[in-house]
């Protein structure tokens, strides 16, 4: 009884998550590029098709469900990289580019596993 428990613990660790942050880095069109990493509001006014890349700090799989939102416009995940120290080679976290077709100004926000992790940054 209790090696099976062992394992089922051992699993469900192996399975879970460990985010420590998730922040929008920069937004870019087919004009300019902006980065907003200590921002709270955009320089530029940005309209239409626009992409954001999102910097997230920890582990997680393809299974976890990254949701990004300004106003009524969700993203769509286009592209994944990963962050890695350049000493040890270790990977500690991703970096996901996310293109919203209809944007208007707002709040972006980050869900992760519907937990909200970011939304200070205002698009004009």
């Amino acid at each position: 009884m209790k090696r099976l428990l062992f394992i089922i613990l051992f699993f469900t660790f192996l399975n879970s998550q460990n985010i420590q942050k998730a922040f929008l880095v920069a937004i870019y069109d087919k004009n300019r590029v902006e980065n907003v990493q200590h921002k709270i509001k955009t320089d530029f006014e940005y309209k239409g098709e626009i992409f954001f890349i999102v910097a997230i700090i920890g582990s997680y799989n393809k299974n976890t469900n990254i949701v990004t939102k300004i106003n009524g416009s969700k993203g769509k995940l286009i592209d994944t990289k990963a962050l890695y120290n350049n000493i040890t080679k270790k990977i500690y976290g991703y970096e996901l580019t996310f293109k919203h077709l209809d944007v208007r100004k707002g709040y972006f926000e980050i869900f992760i596993d519907d937990k909200l992790y970011d939304t200070k940054v205002f698009v004009k």
